[in-house]
């Protein structure tokens, strides 16, 4: 069972699935499974990090660079990553209880990005992420300019 997960995954993903479906459980890869469903659930995880990440560094590019030119860019992407992070979370209600966590580690790295993109240095940026959950999410909020 192992040899066909290691050579062709698309193909071993068939043949676990017609075995499920089939009820045939004896025959089932229940190590490689158990290993997929986590990594699904860890994928899962990262993507809701992507997604506050750059949903956050664009905040800050926002209130700290305002008069850049490219700023209806910023507010494009802004709108998009919020109803991303929104369709996420719906499809995956569990993940709700990992928002502290993926907020705090998600504004560390939208510092570095928005250092990196607007050559305004980190230590410029608060600490911690300045708004919350339902802020940073709400379609009418706009951080005033610093």
């Amino acid at each position: 069972m192992g040899a066909a997960y290691q050579q062709d995954f698309y193909t071993w993903t068939l043949e676990q699935t017609s075995l499920l479906k089939q009820k045939r459980f004896d025959e089932l890869d229940l190590e490689h499974i158990i290993e997929e469903m986590e990594d699904m659930g860890k994928s899962e995880k990262r993507a809701l990090e992507s997604y506050i990440e750059n949903l956050l560094m664009h905040l800050l590019k926002w209130k700290y660079q305002p008069y850049y030119i490219g700023r209806r860019s910023w507010e494009l992407t802004i709108i998009e990553q919020r109803k991303r992070l929104k369709w996420h979370i719906k499809e995956n209600p569990g993940l709700k209880s990992k928002l502290p966590e993926a907020i705090e580690r998600s504004y560390e790295l939208a510092k570095l990005g928005a250092e990196k993109e607007t050559g305004i240095p980190i230590s410029r940026y608060p600490e911690t992420c300045p708004w919350t959950y339902q802020q940073f999410t709400d379609s009418e909020f706009w951080p005033e300019a610093f």
